[in-house]
C-alpha cells in the first residue's frame, strides 16, 4: 500500500456535462484563434486532492486531504513561466506542507527549495504541474476532439464537457510519463477507472478564456505485495483562472539559476 501511495503522489499530485445557457455567438473556431494569440498572462490555479483506502492491517479507512494553489505569469512566445507552488497535505493527524517558487525556460523548469534551485526534468510530472501555458494547449486538445457546445450566458461563454483521466492525462501531455511511471515490465501496475469527470471553460465574447475548472472522482487499482489488489477512491477538483492576458510582463531568470542542483538530490 505504501508503494501504491507513494507512486499516486508523484504520479497525479504532483498532478466537467449539462446544460449551462442558450447557444449564441462564439465559435469554435473564434475561441481557438484566440488562444493562438495569447502571448502573456497571469494565473491562479487552485487545487484539492481527496483520497481514501481502507488500511488491511486494521480494516480502518484512511484519510488523506491535498490543497494547492499555483499562482504566476507566462510569456509563451519567450517560452518563459515564474511562479509560486503552495501545497498542504494532511494525512493521519498530520500537517506537511510545501512553498516552493519556479522558473520555467522552455524544455527546463526549476524548483528553489531552501534557498538553492533546483533542476527538473520536462520527462517529470511535475515540469507539466507547474506549467501554466498547457492549459491552453488543454483547451484546444478540448475543442478539437470532444463533442463541445458552447453556450452563452450573462457574461461571456462557456462550455462543460465530459472527460476521462486518461483524455485529460493525454491534453496535458502526461500519458507517456505516467504509463512509464505505472508499468512494469510491461505490465500495467496501477490501472485507474473514472467514476465521474468533466471540465468547464469560461470565455470573454472575443473567445479568450478566463477560466479552466476540472473535475475528476476516480477509482485508482495497484498490486500489493501478495498479489492481491489495493484500491484508493481519489477525487479531485482544480481551478485555473486566467487574467492581465496580453498585458506585457517582464520574467527573468533569477540569481543562482546558472548552479542549479538535480532535483532528485532533495530525497536523498
Amino acid at each position: 500500500m505504501r508503494k501504491l501511495l507513494a507512486l499516486l503522489f508523484v504520479g497525479i499530485v504532483v498532478l466537467a456535462s449539462g446544460c449551462i445557457g442558450n447557444q449564441v455567438g462564439l465559435t469554435k473556431e473564434k475561441v481557438l484563434n484566440a488562444l493562438q494569440n495569447i502571448e502573456t498572462a497571469h494565473y491562479k490555479d487552485e487545487f484539492s486532492i481527496r483520497m481514501h483506502f481502507p488500511d488491511p492491517k486494521t480494516n480502518r479507512t484512511v484519510n488523506i486531504t491535498v490543497s494547492g494553489q499555483l499562482i504566476g505569469l507566462f510569456n509563451t512566445t519567450a517560452g518563459l513561466e515564474e511562479g509560486n507552488m503552495s501545497i498542504k497535505t494532511h494525512m493521519m493527524g498530520f500537517d506537511i506542507g510545501m512553498n516552493w517558487p519556479y522558473f520555467i525556460n522552455g524544455s527546463r523548469a526549476y524548483f528553489r527549495v531552501d534557498g538553492r534551485w533546483y533542476n527538473v526534468s520536462h520527462a517529470n510530472d511535475l515540469y507539466s504541474r507547474i506549467r501554466a501555458s498547457l492549459n491552453l494547449n488543454y483547451i484546444n486538445d478540448l475543442l478539437k476532439k470532444k463533442n463541445v457546445t458552447i453556450e452563452k450566458l450573462s457574461n461571456g461563454y462557456a462550455f462543460r464537457v465530459n472527460v476521462t483521466f486518461w483524455e485529460f492525462a493525454n491534453a496535458t501531455n502526461q500519458t507517456g510519463y505516467l504509463e512509464k511511471l505505472w508499468d512494469v515490465n510491461g505490465e500495467r501496475i496501477i490501472n485507474v477507472t473514472t467514476k465521474s469527470g468533466w471540465v468547464e471553460v469560461h470565455f470573454r465574447d472575443d473567445g479568450t478564456p478566463t477560466s479552466i475548472e476540472t473535475y475528476m472522482k476516480l477509482v485508482i487499482t495497484g498490486k500489493d505485495l501478495n498479489g492481491g489488489k489495493d484500491a484508493l477512491f481519489m477525487t479531485v477538483h482544480e481551478k485555473v483562472s486566467l487574467s492581465d492576458i496580453n498585458k506585457p510582463v517582464e520574467i527573468k531568470a533569477p540569481k543562482g539559476i546558472e548552479s542549479a542542483g538535480d532535483f532528485e538530490e532533495i530525497f536523498e
